[in-house]
């Protein structure tokens, strides 16, 4: 695996080279291209000034034998000269025999860019030209356009246009020269850029690499460091880190908070177990009976609180799978009302169930949900006067179960943490119903509020309402 460093800057540095490389090379070849069309150009261009150069100046030449052409060419030769010849550009005059003039060779030679080499190579070239072709020469690093012109009617001897392409290729030495000095400091300004942009987040990954790890051994008190010179998409990973940080520091305290209440709730029933059986077993208690029933009803206690923390332990870790199937609510809460009406009468309290006219169909787990409404109605028998109340209610989309009592309310303290596990008020049991209760609704997609109403605690747990198929819920 590579650092964030290289993966930067790598790409960086092969992108400011590769482009300007491809670049150099397509101009190279553009501009050889357009110089050797230019060079070919102006030969031809030549050879029609030297046309006219001709028929102004030496109109017979062409009628003239090959053996009388020494001083007509040199003539010719004045002529072309003073007529402003096309620059670079050189004449050679050539017998029939393909020999240069003797009286004009030392003022080729002389002054000149034709040199011994070149002409040796246009001598062996020549016998293999054809005229008004332009051919092209290469001597080392020199280049040269060459073209073989009669001017007389024989076809020999010629005259042949010699241009050198110096300039042009020094024009483009010093452009690709100035290419590639832009080249290595685009380069370098690339390296420069990509180092600098790679530290910009490194170190904020690096921070947040070790805040992950302080995370993951425990450790919630690391300080994020945040700064108005991060990068935008960085400093929301920090604080989605940070807000991560402090719900996983909150459920860390709240699991802790749960295995101690857990842990003491379940050690009450268990000593007074303990303590009854071996007051029996010692025969220090003379009713055995009633240290029995202390027993077994302390059992029966311990096994409720096993079973809630079992159902509110399903719930919360997404092992527990139903499916939520469409549901009759009024038929469904009659049902409740029945298997509540013991406990109702126990306590000496009126259970009263309002329904609609017509059938609200919610999807439900009958399973949580009777363990949300039992639990919540069981809290209000306790707390009740003389009445509890179940109402169904339609709101647009959603049905709404209303559960009511007459008593003394919540009181004000209690009512942001009345859904916490463990939470107990005054009279409260294990404080896990109202816990399994919430845990319970929203798993099936609804919403529960408790709250206080005109004559005691109002609970109201809202679940969409439906009229499709059944659909599964993991």
């Amino acid at each position: 695996m590579k650092p964030i460093k290289n993966a930067i800057v790598t790409p960086f540095v092969i992108m400011i080279t590769v482009f300007p490389l491809i670049t150099l090379l397509l101009f190279n070849l553009s501009v050889n291209y357009y110089l050797d069309r230019n060079a070919r150009t102006e030969l031809h261009g030549v050879v029609k000034t030297m046309e006219g150069v001709v028929k102004k100046e030496l109109p017979d030449i062409r009628n003239t034998a090959a053996a009388n052409l020494a001083a007509p060419f040199a003539n010719l030769y004045r002529a072309l000269r003073s007529s402003q010849l096309a620059a670079n550009t050189e004449m050679l005059f050539y017998s029939r025999n393909l020999e240069l003039f003797s009286p004009l060779r030392d003022a080729y030679i002389s002054g000149s860019f034709i040199n011994n080499q070149l002409m040796k190579r246009l001598s062996e070239k020549l016998p293999s030209m054809e005229d008004n072709q332009v051919y092209t020469i290469r001597i080392g690093k020199d280049k040269y356009f060459v073209l073989s012109y009669p001017v007389t009617n024989a076809g020999s001897p010629a005259v042949v246009f010699v241009s050198h392409a110096d300039k042009e290729i020094a024009l483009v030495r010093f452009i690709n020269l100035i290419l590639i000095i832009i080249m290595l400091i685009g380069v370098l300004l690339a390296v420069w850029l990509a180092h600098h942009l790679s530290i910009r987040i490194t170190r904020p990954v690096g921070e947040l690499c070790r805040l992950t790890r302080d995370i993951g051994s425990g450790d919630f008190s690391a300080p994020l460091q945040t700064s108005n010179n991060d990068i935008l998409e960085l400093h929301m990973l920090k604080q989605s880190i940070g807000e991560m940080s402090a719900k996983l520091e909150a459920y860390d305290k709240s699991q802790k908070a749960f295995l101690q209440n857990a842990s003491h709730e379940l050690k009450t029933p268990l000593m007074s177990i303990q303590g009854y059986a071996e007051g029996v077993i010692n025969g220090v208690l003379p009713d055995v009976k009633h240290a029995s029933q202390i027993i077994h009803s302390e059992s029966k206690r311990l096994g409720k609180l096993v079973e809630e923390l079992l159902t509110l332990s399903r719930i919360e870790s997404q092992t527990y799978s139903k499916e939520l199937t469409q549901v009759d609510l009024g038929n469904i809460l009659k049902e409740y009302v029945q298997r509540l009406g013991g406990l109702a009468a126990k306590h000496q309290r009126e259970l009263l169930l309002v329904l609609p006219n017509k059938p609200v169909y919610v999807l439900a787990d009958d399973t949580l949900l009777s363990q949300a409404v039992i639990n919540i109605v069981s809290n209000c028998l306790r707390y009740a006067k003389s009445t509890v109340s179940i109402t169904l209610l339609e709101d647009g989309n959603s049905a709404v179960i209303r559960l009511a009592d007459d008593g003394d309310g919540i009181p004000e303290a209690d009512l942001p943490h009345i859904f916490e596990r463990f939470y107990k008020g005054k009279g409260g049991n294990f404080g896990l119903g109202l816990a399994i209760a919430k845990s319970a609704v929203e798993f099936m997609g609804g919403s529960i509020r408790a709250d206080n109403g005109q004559t005691g605690a109002l609970f109201e747990i809202t679940l969409r309402s439906s009229a499709g198929q059944p659909v599964s819920a993991v």
